[in-house]
This record gives C-alpha cells, structure tokens and sequence, in this order.
C-alpha cells in the first residue's frame, strides 16, 4: 500500500511538542516552517493531508489556512491552533493542544488514501476492516475474529440496545442461549480496549436484562431498542 504522505507546518524553534518523530514512523513526512514555505511544497508534491501547527507558530494560523485551502483545493487540513483562538477555520479538522500524537494520528488516518472504504469510524474509535486493528485515542489493537466481528455489530449499530440473542447470532451465529459467558468475555475484553477507565464505563454499556449498548451519546440522549 502507496504511504500517506503528510506535510507538517510547524515552527523551526519548537519550545513545546513535535510530532515529527511520531508521524514519521508511520508517513511519509515533509515539514515546512512557515505557510508560504508550506503552500510551496504542497503545489509541488501534492501531499495526502496537511497539518498546520499554527500553536507551535506562535498565531491563530487562520489566515495560513485559508491561503492553502484557497490555491489548494479540498486537500485535508488539520489545523492546530489554542483554544482561546475562536475564529472560524476552513480547515477539515481542528485540535488543540495538549493531545497525544495518538489523536492527531487518528485524525490523520481518516483521509488516508485508499483506507476510506476500510475504515469504520464512531466518535473517537476507528476500525479498519481490513487489518483487523481498532484504533482509540490511547491505544492501537489487534483484534481476534471474534472480537472484530463484535466490535463491527456495535459500531454499525451506535447508540442502540442490542439484545444478548442478537449478538449470539451475528457473531456466533447461533440461537442456542444456553451459555452466554463467551459473549459476557468478549464483552469484557472489548471494554479493556475502548474504556479509558475499563472499571468506569463510559461507551460499552450494560442495558439490564436486554444487552448492550455502544453509545456515544451524552448522558441525556435515549437508545433505541433492537
């Protein structure tokens, strides 16, 4: 598979974080220091998605970004900026610091060339279909059949009830509910990986007495049943 190629923006004297390091273990890396060193780059080499840290520049970074969005087209732009700059952005994505390179490599991966109809994203969770990995905000894993096949049922069914039957049959593909401890397992296993704190559920809940529900709705917002 070609590599993503990525140009990172970023200021030549960094006093906080460069991802540099992080990105090119994965991309295909080119910086520049500046926009207008940025948007020459880009004309030339025509990378698969631009990240302009606009907070390690010292500057909202919105008139740069509007300057690469203008002579560039619809080429992604992550843009990283503080959060006290409220300004509207044309960029694709917005961060602000502090995060890990984990998320912006999340970010990154969304426009990633040739993943798109691979790829199975709901709120911070990305799952490729293909390498059988998913990727959260803390962690990249590898993935068992069955925990892949759990894992697409509830991310093609977010914010909705799905019975123990349901998932007996989709993934085990049975009816016999005899012994559902191999689900209660993988159910388990799958919170180690998506929960920040797997002892606080946060996004795998328990609906008692039906199933499970993968949500990443606020408290407020009511499921739905399957």
């Amino acid at each position: 598979m070609k590599a993503t190629k990525v140009l990172l923006i970023e200021s030549a004297r960094m006093n906080g974080t460069s991802f540099v390091s992080a990105l090119k273990r994965r991309y295909q890396v080119q910086v520049a220091h500046s926009g207008k060193q940025g948007l020459s780059l880009a004309l030339v080499t025509r990378p698969d998605v631009i990240i302009l840290d606009a907070a390690s520049l010292r500057t909202s970074g919105n008139r740069i970004c509007a300057m690469l969005r203008a002579n560039l087209g619809d080429l992604p732009i992550i843009h990283i900026r503080t959060l006290e700059d409220q300004e509207e952005s044309p960029a694709d994505v917005l961060l602000s610091p502090p995060f890990t390179s984990r998320k912006l490599i999340n970010r990154i991966e969304r426009f990633a060339p040739s993943k798109g109809a691979n790829l199975l994203e709901l709120g911070p969770f990305c799952l490729d279909l293909e390498q059988q990995t998913i990727t959260t905000p803390w962690s990249e894993k590898k993935l068992t059949p069955k925990l892949m096949a759990l894992l697409e049922v509830f991310l093609r069914n977010p914010n909705k009830t799905l019975g123990r039957r349901f998932l007996m049959q989709q993934v085990w593909k049975t009816d016999y509910m005899g012994d559902t401890r191999t689900l209660d397992v993988h159910i388990r296993w799958i919170r180690e990986i998506v929960e920040p704190e797997p002892g606080k559920v946060q996004y795998l809940k328990t609906i008692r007495g039906v199933g499970y529900c993968f949500s990443v709705l606020s408290p407020t917002n009511e499921t739905t049943s399957q």
